[in-house]
């Protein structure tokens, strides 16, 4: 991707949108939302300083607000878990997710201003609180995480198409970048998808955040997801070059995932995740078998998840260490969350 022809369509887009004439409006629409992860976990590598019990904690603990006037739309998110944490190069504090300001012009064309997820990852721009288990996958390292920026969006083109088109600062909360400088280094990221209704999706997304003077950090991704009666079936690949300013670096993962919805109830679910070092030749594996169970009026307020976790590849002994970016369990565990949400 060219950075200066990304930067001048999306300011171009922005200028548009600030000239263009606000309609009347009945009102602003104003949605809080919030929730609360609660999590145990117990590691088995853990046994030899006998630690391996139960550890208590919380995932998410977040507030937040969706506003709609007309054609002009906002939204606020924040995270108390962040809140003794540093600002990141090129976003804002930790404690806040999102900040978004925008205007649609239609379904095609959609502006998003602010500090948001970059457009790279089918499972990293899921919603923290609808994941089908309890934790971030593998692939959430190679990833470009939120960064502050502008994106052109558009969705429902001829049926199904859509695209994002994303240029903003260095991609600092992303673990794969360790440097760049803000006003010198940006983040530029693209997305095409596909979508046939709720039975068929289907995304091929690149981005890149740059380093003046070092290595850029490059990353490509492309992921289906299928949704048919009670099955439901995912697939991701993630390929991520250059990865903390180290010219040789590359690494990949992978997963996938079944679902099967037993009842209102009760689904249960197997998804395996794996990681490849090329440099190093190095393999990591994380299968979750699961079973989501949900107890609220709908699956994300009393939603209680149960995971065992399976680890396969090079790391299953202590000669080899997978030593990526990509980060998983080393050893079995078993994880547990509760949520509640509104």
């Amino acid at each position: 991707m060219n950075n200066k022809l990304i930067a001048l369509a999306v300011a171009a887009s922005v200028t548009a949108g600030l000239a263009a004439p606000l309609a009347a409006s009945a009102g602003v629409e104003t949605k809080w939302f919030g929730f609360t992860q609660i999590t145990a976990q117990s590691l088995s590598q853990n046994k030899a300083t006998e630690t391996d019990g139960l550890v208590f904690g919380a995932d998410r603990v977040r507030i937040g607000y969706k506003l709609k006037d007309g054609k002009v739309f906002g939204k606020l998110q924040i995270d108390f878990n962040k809140t003794d944490t540093t600002a990141s190069e090129g976003s804002t504090s930790q404690i806040i997710k999102d900040a978004i300001a925008g205007y649609k012009f239609s379904n095609a064309a959609k502006v998003s201003l602010g500090q948001f997820k970059t457009p790279v990852g089918m499972d990293f721009n899921t919603s923290g609180k609808k994941l089908d288990i309890t934790k971030r996958g593998m692939e959430k390292k190679l990833v470009l995480e939120r960064t502050a920026g502008a994106m052109i969006s558009g969705r429902k083109i001829a049926g199904g198409v859509g695209y994002d088109l994303f240029y903003g600062n260095v991609a600092g909360r992303s673990s794969a970048v360790n440097t760049g400088t803000t006003g010198k280094d940006n983040t530029v990221a693209g997305r095409v998808s596909y979508d046939m209704g709720k039975l068929m999706h289907a995304e091929l997304s690149y981005g890149s955040s740059s380093t003046d003077g070092g290595t850029d950090y490059k990353v490509t991704d492309f992921a289906m997801a299928y949704k048919r009666g009670p099955i439901t079936g995912k697939f991701e690949y993630v390929i991520g070059k250059g990865a903390k300013n180290v010219s040789n670096a590359k690494e990949k993962v992978w997963f996938l995932h079944l679902g099967y919805q037993f009842s209102k109830m009760f689904e249960g679910v197997i998804r395996h995740y794996e990681a490849k070092d090329d440099v190093t030749n190095l393999k990591l594996g994380n299968t979750y078998l699961g079973a989501n169970i949900f107890a609220g009026s709908n699956k994300t307020n009393g939603r209680l998840q149960l995971n065992y976790v399976v680890v396969s590849g090079d790391d299953i002994d202590a000669t080899t260490t997978y030593n990526g970016t990509a980060k998983g369990y080393t050893d079995s565990a078993i994880l547990v969350q509760y949520q509640v949400s509104f």
